[in-house]
C-alpha cells in the first residue's frame, strides 16, 4: 500500500493581509466611539452634581430669608391696590445663586433683570442688568449686594464682594467668578399659575433652573473667565418653595 502523507496548510500572506485590515477596521472604529463614551461619562457625572445641588440650594434660600427671596424674585405688581388687579411688572427679577463644579457649596451670586434669548446668548459677561436694591410696596428698601452696617458694609452677594474674599465669615461663601460653573436661576411662577404668589401667603412657591456650563477660566480675558451663552448650556429644573 502506499502510504499516505499529510501536510498542515497555514495561512497565505493574502490572508494575512486581510485578517489585519479587518482587525484595524475594528480597532479603528472602536476607538472612535472612546471620545463620545469619555463626553458621556462626564455628562452624567455633572447632571449627577446638578442634582445634588438641590440641598445645597434650599439651605442657601433659607440662609437669605424670605424677605430677599421675594423682592429678588418679583414678577407681579398691584397686589396692595384696592383699585387694581395683580398683574405682571414691568420689570421681572431673577435671583441668581453659583456653584463650583464639583457642587457641594451654593451661593447668592446676585439679583438681575429677566433678559431676551438674544441677550443671553451674547458674549458679554453680566446674566442681565444687575439690580442693586427694591422697594416693596410696603416695608421699604430691601439691598441685594451691599447692607450699611453700623462699622463697613455688609456684603450680602457675591457682586461687588471681592474686597471680602479673604475676609471671615465673608470669605466661606466665596466663590471666584472662573469657578462658578452652575448657575442656579430662582423665579416666581406667573400670573395664573397655582403657584402664583400673593404678599399674604405663608410660602414662596419657585421655579428653580439649574443651569452649567455658567462661567469658564478664560486666560485672553482680562476678567479671567468667560460666560458661556444660554443656548450651550445643559438644564435641570424643578419647583421649590421656602416659608415665612
Amino acid at each position: 500500500m502506499r502510504g499516505r502523507t499529510s501536510r498542515n496548510k497555514g495561512f497565505t500572506l493574502l490572508e494575512v493581509v486581510i485578517a489585519l485590515a479587518v482587525f484595524a477596521f475594528l480597532i479603528g472604529g472602536l476607538l472612535g466611539f472612546l471620545p463620545w463614551s469619555l463626553e458621556g461619562v462626564s455628562k452624567v457625572r455633572e447632571q449627577d452634581t446638578a442634582y445634588g445641588l438641590v440641598d445645597g440650594v434650599q439651605i442657601e434660600l433659607e440662609r437669605m430669608g424670605f424677605t430677599l427671596v421675594e423682592a429678588g424674585t418679583n414678577r407681579l405688581t398691584g397686589f396692595y391696590s384696592p383699585f387694581d388687579e395683580p398683574r405682571e411688572a414691568p420689570v421681572e427679577l431673577e435671583l441668581l445663586l453659583v456653584a463650583r463644579r464639583e457642587g457641594g457649596l451654593v451661593s447668592f451670586e446676585q439679583v438681575v433683570e429677566k433678559a431676551e434669548l438674544t441677550f443671553l446668548n451674547g458674549t458679554q459677561l453680566e446674566e442681565g442688568v444687575v439690580v442693586e436694591e427694591f422697594e416693596k410696596k410696603m416695608g421699604g428698601l430691601v439691598y441685594f449686594n451691599l447692607l450699611e452696617s453700623e462699622f463697613d458694609e455688609v456684603p450680602i452677594s457675591l457682586f461687588k464682594n471681592e474686597s471680602h474674599a479673604e475676609n471671615y465669615p465673608f470669605s466661606t461663601r466665596w466663590i471666584p467668578q472662573e469657578e462658578r460653573y452652575f448657575l442656579i436661576k430662582c423665579s416666581q411662577f406667573p400670573l395664573g399659575h397655582r403657584h402664583e404668589h400673593h404678599p399674604s401667603n405663608g410660602f414662596l412657591g419657585l421655579q428653580v433652573d439649574i443651569q452649567w456650563p455658567y462661567k469658564l477660566p478664560d486666560p485672553s480675558s482680562d476678567k479671567g473667565f468667560r460666560r458661556v451663552p444660554f443656548k450651550y448650556r445643559n438644564h435641570f429644573r424643578l419647583p421649590m418653595a421656602i416659608t415665612r
